[in-house]
């Protein structure tokens, strides 16, 4: 139950990624506002189908509070970090310093502050995994005239990416009962701070960049649906699966099957170097699958 539970999370966050990416594409604004609108609107989408779904029940502990702002700052940096290291270097490079750091932080905070030990067979799967990112990102990266502060994002985005991770399976330690608030916290305040940084950049255009056009429409709507579903879900089993078999799988997960999405609707080139990463993960996943199954 537990791994089906964790194959529909790998597709929420595949399909989020798809829909996310076809906003991005469709959005006819200013392109460098696309990505801000969007944490916009998606801090103010999930906090309020959350706040719904628990019943409009909102009484966080301080603790749950501090861990929501810490993570919404987390979030906040992740969002910048892609934005900024995108538009200085290679993107494929930033894709692998974001799913290392989603992997290693995380797994760092469990095996030594939670004291859950990581056997030698999962090391050697999570090592696997990782070498797939290298492989099916590879040959698109371009490191040629890359400023420092490209390299300076890239790391923030790991630690980002990674705490992001950490703080809600901290939540789900310390208080699982208010990981739901701590989700309203967390992507609220992601959104005010995304919406004041935005406010700041644009001055008396913020609004207008609002404006979504009717192409726009339809993917941004089923994105927002289908990422309040996956975070609620995420923390839900967050408690039930190790981290040591939960993201690692989650995030190999949605990185084959957004890539197979890019083959097959964007009609992006694949190369033999791309289908051997694509496969190093799924052996991975099946690996991790079945020792979490032995654990």
């Amino acid at each position: 139950m537990q791994l089906i539970l964790l194959a529909l999370v790998i597709l929420l966050y595949s399909f989020q990624t798809l829909f996310c990416t076809m906003f991005n594409k469709k959005y006819e604004g200013n392109c460098e506002n696309a990505s801000k609108v969007f944490c916009v609107l998606e801090g103010v989408a999930i906090a309020v189908i959350t706040l719904a779904f628990i019943g409009f029940k909102f009484s966080p502990s301080p603790l749950t509070w501090l861990i929501g702002v810490l993570n919404a700052a987390a979030l906040l940096c992740y969002n910048t970090s892609m934005i900024k290291a995108s538009e200085r270097g290679s993107y494929a490079f930033m894709c692998i310093s974001y799913l290392f750091g989603g992997l290693i932080v995380p797994l760092v905070y469990n095996s030594a502050l939670l004291g859950n030990p990581i056997s030698i067979w999962q090391i050697i799967a999570i090592a696997v995994m990782l070498l797939s990112f290298v492989l099916m990102n590879y040959e698109d990266i371009n490191l040629h005239n890359t400023p420092v502060s490209y390299y300076v994002y890239c790391a923030l985005l790991f630690i980002s990416n990674g705490a992001y991770g950490t703080f809600l399976k901290m939540q789900s330690v310390n208080n699982d009962a208010e990981s739901t608030q701590m989700i309203i916290i967390t992507f609220a305040l992601m959104g005010v701070m995304a919406f004041i940084t935005l406010l700041l950049k644009e001055k008396k255009s913020t609004l207008a960049a609002f404006k979504i056009n009717k192409s726009a429409i339809v993917p941004l709507v089923l994105c927002l649906i289908i990422a309040a579903a996956a975070i609620n879900l995420l923390v839900y089993i967050l408690p039930l699966i190790d981290l040591a078999l939960l993201f690692p799988v989650e995030d190999g997960g949605v990185m084959v099957v957004s890539a197979l999405f890019s083959i097959f609707i964007f009609k992006e080139k694949t190369t033999p170097l791309k289908i051997c990463g694509m496969l190093l993960a799924v052996i991975s996943i099946v690996s991790l699958s079945i020792l979490g199954g032995a654990a």
